[in-house]
């Protein structure tokens, strides 16, 4: 049966005629030539003249604008007690702020303690790092400069946060 329906399409495929091509799709002359009524285009304003020259070589002069008047000293630079505008402020600055995040689900356990009395301040700041070390900075700020203090603590073998597992190591 497969064999029979086989031959029949064949036979079905050589003895059909080919196409016979719709009015639509023959070439049409309905268009004709391009028309000239309009003509070709005008050059109503001729060829660029030569009567300016070329452009003179002059360096550019900026004028100052005179709308606004001359400066003013309003606005003068900060003073020593940090611009705020508290002249009178004699008390030395204190403070103390910490924040920590500690999330084991995304891998984020870093944080930031400083105290101030004065002139100095004294912090820590850390974060755990890729390898499953934790970064320590504790740190002096005085009129000095900076001093930091680094230290790597390995924690939970590597991985996650926690609690130091063999006390860690320092730079």
């Amino acid at each position: 049966m497969k064999v029979t329906f086989a031959l029949v399409a064949l036979v079905a495929v050589v003895l059909a005629e080919p196409p016979v091509p719709s009015s639509q799709y023959l070439p049409s002359n309905q268009y004709g030539p391009p028309s000239n009524q309009y003509g070709p285009p005008s050059n109503q304003y001729g060829p660029p003249s030569n009567s300016y020259g070329a452009p003179a070589q002059t360096q550019a002069v900026i004028r100052p604008n005179t709308q606004y008047g001359a400066p003013t000293n309003n606005y003068l630079p900060p003073s020593n007690n940090g611009g705020y505008g508290y002249e009178d402020r004699t008390e030395p600055a204190n403070y103390q702020f910490e924040y920590k995040v500690d999330d084991p689900a995304s891998g984020n356990d870093f944080g930031h303690e400083e105290q101030r009395q004065g002139d100095v301040a004294q912090g820590r700041y850390y974060v755990l790092l890729p390898d499953g070390r934790r970064q320590v900075v504790e740190y002096t700020a005085d009129s000095e400069g900076y001093k930091p203090k680094i230290t790597y603590e390995q924690v939970n073998n590597g991985y996650g946060s926690g609690r130091p597992s063999n006390g860690g190591y320092q730079y």
